[in-house]
């Protein structure tokens, strides 16, 4: 008998029982079980492609995955992932959106959608998942959120400056009055907004407020801001005194004509409303080379004047004036030789950059532009009815000297032009200057250099001195204007 054939015989009945209980197990196991299995292997797959940083394959498995087990939200959160490193936002929002709908505690999640609302610039949503995630237990994704909220709020209150300055340039100013007082509101500690509504409150008429905004800001942190403030506090204060003075004195030398003219004006007056000052002035002037005689030679006007006027300052740096006067000649004055003198016309003063005063105060150390504007147009009676116009222009830098010795080194412009067509009120200069003041505490005082080239823009056989010319003018330069109640 062969042993082996027969034990063979004699199992086969037991192992197709047990290979037939198998497959009745394997029939028996549920069909979310097989589900989950199948669900867990893509998922498996979409994890190794992740670490391989193979993104599309990672978003294929994870995509089936899900096929097989929707709810599973962890394999969900982490296709949402994949899309965000595979350059799909949009997807990847969808996906967070669909996790944290279905789990709002998940406040990391909203963080992301957060910050994916922020890269598809749908602000509304991307503030509201910034404050859910700011409300997070974890530490972490609480304090982005909070410095996300921040961000926004401050790239918000950017923007709304921003379009505060393009009315202002569009000369909307009631508009962007307005919106830099909702700026100021939302941001009270913002200095350079509050020292921009005092500007606007001064060139509107409202005093009271922009002396205000000036005097809150003079104490600012912020030291050009602190500068400006007093500065310009300083100003309305000395506009709004009922009583006020004002000195201009510049002496100086022409080497042309080998001269020294000095003129002074001074003037004390009241300002009983905005844009009425009467006041009472003194004009003086005498140089050191004109004489009279049979051969006279007149080179300046050489007189005291004396004078009752009335001025009204307007916004923008404008003034009119009209003023009644004796004028006494200083050629010959023991003679008492005096005429009548009238006057009226307008003149206008602008500066741009920084003042030799606030350069030195808020950056001494450093450059800094600084250019100004001023013209005249007036009439004058004693100078044969005659209407004269004049233009000043300097531009160029404050030097960083300002510590010891404030100076600017400017480009200036002067142009001169009259009615009468007399040859020398019609002329052309420019050239080089350099402005000195002793101290920067004190730059009410300054020396100025100038060497100018000039034309006469008139002909005239009258001339004796050619069309063109140089001439170097160094002059000491004094103005201020006193409150005095």
């Amino acid at each position: 008998m062969n042993y082996a054939k027969t034990r063979a015989s004699a199992l086969e009945p037991g192992l197709l029982a047990g290979s037939l209980l198998l497959l009745l197990l394997a029939m028996a196991q549920p069909a979310s079980a097989q589900t989950e299995t199948a669900g867990q292997q893509m998922a498996d797959q979409a994890y190794h492609s992740l670490e391989m940083k193979q993104y599309p394959k990672a978003i294929d498995a994870f995509v089936k995955a899900l096929s097989e087990n929707p709810s599973n939200g962890s394999w969900r959160k982490d296709l949402a992932y994949a899309y965000v490193s595979a350059g799909s936002p949009a997807e990847a929002m969808k996906e967070f959106k669909r996790v944290y709908r279905d789990d709002p505690n998940e406040l990391d999640v909203a963080l992301e959608l957060g910050f994916l609302s922020q890269q598809m610039h749908e602000d509304n949503e991307m503030e509201a998942y910034f404050r859910d995630a700011s409300r997070s237990s974890d530490e972490m994704t609480a304090r982005v959120a909070k410095k996300a909220l921040a961000d926004l709020a401050t790239a918000r209150l950017q923007q709304s400056k921003q379009k505060a300055y393009d009315l202002l340039a569009a000369n909307r100013r009631a508009e962007a009055t307005e919106l830099f007082e909702k700026i100021h509101r939302e941001d009270p500690n913002d200095a350079a907004t509050a020292l921009q509504l005092g500007y606007l409150y001064d060139a509107a008429g409202n005093v009271a407020k922009a002396r205000e905004m000036f005097r809150l800001q003079r104490g600012s942190s912020n030291v050009q801001v602190a500068a400006r403030a007093k500065e310009a506090y300083d100003e309305i204060g000395k506009r709004s005194a009922l009583v006020f003075a004002t000195v201009y004195a510049a002496p100086f030398y022409q080497s042309r004509f080998s001269n020294v003219i000095n003129p002074i004006n001074a003037k004390i007056g009241l300002r009983p409303l905005r844009f009425v000052e009467p006041y009472f002035g003194w004009r003086f002037s005498r140089d050191t080379r004109s004489k009279t005689g049979t051969l006279p030679e007149i080179y300046s006007d050489n007189a005291a004047i004396f004078s009752g006027g009335l001025e009204s300052p307007l916004p923008g740096g404008t003034a009119l004036y009209a003023e009644a006067g004796t004028a006494v000649s200083m050629d010959n004055p023991t003679h008492g030789r005096t005429k009548p003198d009238y006057r009226a016309g307008l003149n206008w003063f602008h500066g741009w950059g920084k003042s030799m005063t606030l350069a030195a105060q808020t950056s001494p150390s450093a450059f800094s532009f600084t250019a100004s504007g001023y013209s005249d147009a007036s009439y004058y009676s004693r100078f044969n009815r005659n209407v004269i116009g004049e233009v000043q222009f300097r531009a160029g830098l404050n030097l960083p000297t300002g510590r010891a010795l404030p100076m600017q080194l400017l480009a200036a412009v002067n142009a001169i032009k009259d009615n009468n067509h007399n040859f020398y009120n019609n002329v052309v200069e420019a050239g080089p200057a350099l402005r000195i003041a002793p101290s920067r505490h004190l730059t009410s005082v300054y020396l100025e250099a100038q060497y100018l080239r000039g034309a006469y823009t008139l002909h005239d056989p009258a001339n004796p001195y050619g069309s063109h010319y140089g001439d170097l003018r160094i002059s000491m330069v004094w103005s201020n204007t006193f409150k005095l109640k």
